[in-house]
């Protein structure tokens, strides 16, 4: 019996030939590749402004640069993420305080976010669970109304609408990831989408020292007015990045028919599935399950060949996040007790999708 994985990267055709025109071409770093990969993902989710960066880490440390996290401020985020979404906040100096999350999506809480609002609040981080788009709209009024800046982490959401336009063209800040198994992968990397050109330029700057590399003369020459960092893509992941375009519109149709089949003909009484709210569509990145005896269903999986597991714990249990945790957090108590998650991505056939659904329908 073949194993279903939970995770599998996708391998585009003739990458190793493409990676050896970029070898031979002398020019391995950020150059024409970048620039055209750059172009091409920014047209995907509708939005010019879109910058390059090296992971979605890089990315997310970036907005919160733009948006004057530091000492002295406070941010607003989820516990229920990969440790990448705040270990930037920490080191920023910035105090991380945790909100709540909705138990049936996984996703951050309005009326939680709004009840941790101070004077020192710089920025509002949400996080599109398992690919599941967070209530966007009603974040963002609440960084309208107290002019605090929304950043939306979507490593899980490439694809994913919210109210009919694709997630990249609805915040202040929208970062992605091409981590190796994310539904776009370039080995590693990521993309910042921002609202402006004029903040888009300033990313472009901060991404490679505070210097504009399309400045023509010598790049050296020019004044640096504000620190940056060595963020940029290079030509070798963008040439990945570049391959896997072809390939990105069948692999998230993929997910999302998986995903919505198992939407419908899982029905197992003991196991709760997240709700998607009719407005929004899914990414399926991943496909998280609720139940009471996790464990036990894993090792059911395991034995008819499945891979399942728990894709991130809550933040605010590990130690170097200790000073941070000082408020019971009563929906990521629940999710995080009962969340684990099954094989969901474009590597599954028919027949593969049939036994995972029989499985869990069968525990």
């Amino acid at each position: 019996m073949n194993r279903v994985p939970l995770f599998k990267v996708h391998h585009p055709e003739g990458i190793g030939e493409a990676l050896e025109k970029v070898f031979e071409s002398g020019f391995i770093t950020e150059g024409e590749y970048s620039d055209k990969f750059e172009a091409m993902f920014s047209d995907f989710i509708g939005n010019r402004n879109c910058s390059l960066v090296n992971s979605c880490t890089s990315a997310l440390t970036l907005a919160y640069d733009i948006c004057g996290v530091g000492p002295g401020t406070e941010v607003i985020t989820t516990p229920m993420t990969c440790m990448a979404t705040n270990e930037p906040i920490h080191l920023s100096g910035a105090k991380i305080v945790w909100a709540d999350i909705n138990p049936t999506t996984g996703n951050i809480d309005p009326a939680s976010v709004l009840s941790k609002i101070t004077n020192r609040t710089k920025a509002i981080v949400g996080v599109h669970w398992s690919g599941i788009p967070f209530e966007i709209d009603e974040i963002n009024t609440i960084g309208n109304d107290f002019g605090i800046s929304v950043i939306e982490d979507a490593a899980h959401a490439l694809g994913a609408t919210y109210k009919g336009k694709t997630i990249g063209q609805h915040s202040d800040h929208v970062c992605f990831s091409f981590q190796a198994i994310k539904h776009l992968t370039t080995a590693d990397g990521g993309a910042i989408a921002s609202k402006s050109l004029e903040v888009d330029a300033l990313i472009k700057r901060l991404r490679w020292f505070g210097l504009d590399r399309k400045h023509v003369g010598e790049k050296w020459s020019q004044d640096i007015s504000r620190c940056g960092y060595k963020f940029h893509m290079n030509n070798l992941n963008a040439m990945i990045g570049i391959r896997q375009m072809k390939y990105i519109d069948k692999i998230l149709l993929s997910h999302k028919e998986n995903g919505k089949f198992y939407d419908e003909n899982i029905i197992n009484s003991k196991i709760t599935k997240l709700k998607i709210p009719n407005h929004a569509e899914s990414a399926y990145w991943i496909y998280t399950l609720l139940v009471d005896d996790r464990d036990r269903l894993k090792e059911h999986l395991a034995s008819l060949g499945i891979d399942a597991a728990v894709v991130h714990i809550r933040n605010d249990h590990y130690s170097i996040f200790s000073q941070y945790s000082d408020t019971y957090l009563s929906g990521v108590s629940e999710f995080c007790s009962k969340m684990i998650n099954i094989p969901v991505g474009w590597w599954l056939s028919a027949a593969d999708r049939d036994r995972v659904v029989e499985a869990v329908n069968s525990f």
